[in-house]
């Protein structure tokens, strides 16, 4: 039986100033960023929701939930680069996480640069709301470290 190692362990074990990880990669402090959007049943197609504030340039996405209910069709979730950069069609009246759907986002650093617009950035998160009418809510919870 082979004792193996994760990348940050590798680094951890042969650390060297040239090798230092990033704070939020080995004991980093988690934030938090919780968001509900209560829907007017007016919403159109494709519509965007903002949800949360920015987040901070450097911030690594650790964990995302997304709740939608009584909203009718599916949702994405991502930013004005990629617009399902986090969760692709999550259905409604279910509870998704990242994981369940797009795990491309786990992980993902935020890279903007502070200022920019976030209509053409990655910094304000945005649920495209598809093809529906969003009568019920969405809530949103976003785990990141950001050091």
């Amino acid at each position: 039986m082979a004792t193996l190692q994760g990348v940050n362990k590798t680094i951890i074990d042969a650390i060297t100033p040239a090798t230092i990880l990033a704070p939020g990669n080995v004991g980093g402090n988690v934030r938090v960023m919780v968001d509900r959007y209560v829907g007017l049943g007016t919403e159109s197609a494709n519509d965007i929701i903002e949800m949360g504030g920015d987040l901070p340039v450097g911030a690594t996405i650790v964990g995302m939930t997304l709740r939608v209910n009584a909203c009718g069709g599916t949702f994405d979730v991502g930013d004005a680069e990629d617009d399902n950069r986090y969760m692709d069609a999550a259905a409604d009246n279910t509870v998704t996480t990242l994981t369940d759907v797009y795990a491309t986002g786990l992980g993902y650093i935020i890279t903007d640069k502070p200022g920019v617009s976030p209509y053409d950035s990655q910094i304000q998160l945005l649920v495209n709301t598809g093809a529906v009418t969003a009568a019920g809510t969405i809530d949103l919870v976003v785990l990141y470290t950001v050091e």
